[in-house]
């Protein structure tokens, strides 16, 4: 068959996203159908496919032509309709124990309505890497071949049994109410159940999946899109808020007084429990986590391990290092789960997680004792797809000649040379024509110099700082 044009632009690092309603639609059903049989060739250990999507317009026949292209390439399709992406893994690791089970996820998670996307999983529940994803991209480009068996499509609804394994999984010691966003996404299907299954009472908003035209993006990382549900936390008395994002696997969380909570600091906590539990553990961290999470965890007695940005890298980190727990900047924390066993980045179970020590302790108490230090969002500097990458080597290796520097994914660099713990990290985002950078001081002084030295090395590199320049550090 002869090689066919495809929009490289959505092959992405971590899962296939784009344009996919109207003129400008990249990804359409007939090429999910051609990214299905190609999929099929990389996942060739697996004789079946879970296969779930979200809420958005588009999915449905996206979904439909996905699983045309599995059925066509011979592989037996378990169709379980609307699901968030944790229960797709979920679903995925609880079949491969009867046979080798491979899954596909038609979403964008919180991109704007107008995207969708496919996400990738081997038999194992563990994502395709960003080199699969390219070679799934080669495959559909010279064209995927028919198989000479159709496969067998069944329908399954694993819901209740995922809420069951919640449940048994997790107990309050107290009742509590808790407030849920789902962000009119998909995790409005199994959060407030999963929550109510552990004993919670539970109060909703913006929780019709039906709804399309939400009043925020579904994307608890930035306060923004928080601000809602923390006027609802403080106006209906609830004890806790969780915000979810379009998909489900990343967690927002509100305390009882109304305040957002910081991705970081949601991260120190949840460590603070999990180092309760398991004495001098090791956990999982990003390079673009705080270093108020660091000491904390190094206080509680563990041990932090530095990995790579993403949720795919993180989780293939984790497993190298044999490490349980952990969690990254942007609100996802990961879990290996012994039942069924797999990684995942499931914000229902962190959302459960968390109600458990609520109903123990004083969640207001905990986060109050966890430290904040200046730091900046993660500020983008413009750089073409086919020079960012390169630039942010380049950059890494100047640092390693002054500084010490993590290389883990770009630069870490230690400044605490110059002020006691500085840092800055500058790397090259995976998904977008940027150079991300993020400064942080344990003071406003230790901020204005690491804020500096980032700025210094943009310029070096012939790169516009302004941006960054101009960054005061998040309130």
């Amino acid at each position: 068959m002869s090689a066919s044009p495809i929009p490289r632009e959505i092959f992405r690092a971590y899962d296939i996203r784009g344009p996919a309603l109207g003129a400008d639609a990249l990804l359409t059903p007939d090429l999910a159908f051609r990214i299905a049989l190609a999929y099929a060739e990389q996942v060739d250990s697996a004789e079946r496919i879970v296969v779930g999507g979200d809420n958005r317009p588009t999915t449905p026949a996206l979904q439909q032509a996905a699983i045309a292209g599995l059925l066509d390439a011979g592989l037996d399709v378990v169709d379980i309709g609307r699901a968030p992406s944790p229960l797709v893994y979920w679903a995925t690791a609880t079949l491969t124990r009867e046979r080798p089970t491979a899954g596909l996820v038609v979403t964008a998670s919180h991109n704007r309505v107008e995207d969708n996307g496919i996400k990738l999983l081997h038999t194992d529940a563990m994502p395709l890497l960003p080199e699969q994803i390219q070679a799934v991209a080669e495959r559909v480009a010279s064209g995927a071949s028919v198989a000479d068996r159709q496969g067998e499509r069944s329908l399954w609804s694993p819901r209740a049994d995922y809420v069951g394994s919640l449940a048994r999984s997790f107990q309050l010691q107290r009742p509590l109410q808790v407030a849920i966003d789902p962000g009119n996404g998909v995790a409005a299907v199994t959060a407030g159940a999963a929550l109510r299954a552990i004993g919670c009472e539970v109060v909703a908003i913006n929780d019709d999946p039906e709804e399309t035209d939400p009043s925020h993006p579904a994307d608890p990382q930035h306060a923004e899109n928080v601000a809602e549900l923390a006027r609802f936390v403080s106006e209906s008395g609830a004890e806790l808020g969780f915000a979810f994002d379009g998909d489900g696997d990343r967690l927002g969380l509100v305390d009882g007084r109304g305040r957002r909570a910081a991705p970081d600091q949601v991260l120190a906590l949840l460590a603070e429990d999990w180092l309760f539990r398991h004495r001098g553990a090791s956990i999982h961290v990003d390079v673009k986590t705080s270093r108020a999470v660091i000491d904390h965890i190094e206080q509680l007695g563990g041990e932090a391990f530095f990995g790579p940005v993403g949720h795919s890298l993180g989780k293939y980190a984790m497993r190298e290092r044999g490490i349980d727990f952990g969690g990254e900047a942007s609100t996802h924390y990961f879990y290996r789960v012994d039942d069924p066993p797999h990684y995942t980045d499931d914000a229902v179970r962190t959302a459960c997680r968390i109600a458990q020590i609520a109903s123990q302790t004083s969640l207001e108490a905990m986060l109050d004792a966890i430290p904040r230090f200046p730091i900046s969002p993660e500020v983008k500097i413009a750089c073409p797809d086919d020079r960012k990458h390169d630039v942010a080597a380049a950059i890494t290796e100047s640092a390693r000649r002054r500084w010490p520097v993590i290389g883990i994914d770009g630069a870490r660099i230690d400044l605490s040379a110059q002020a006691e713990g500085a840092w800055c990290v500058i790397r090259a985002s995976n998904t977008t024509p940027y150079l991300t950078v993020l400064v942080e001081g344990r003071d406003d002084g230790g901020y204005e110099i690491a804020r500096g030295v980032a700025a210094e090395i943009l310029t070096e590199h012939g790169l516009d700082a302004g941006p960054l320049i101009s960054q005061p550090p998040l309130g």
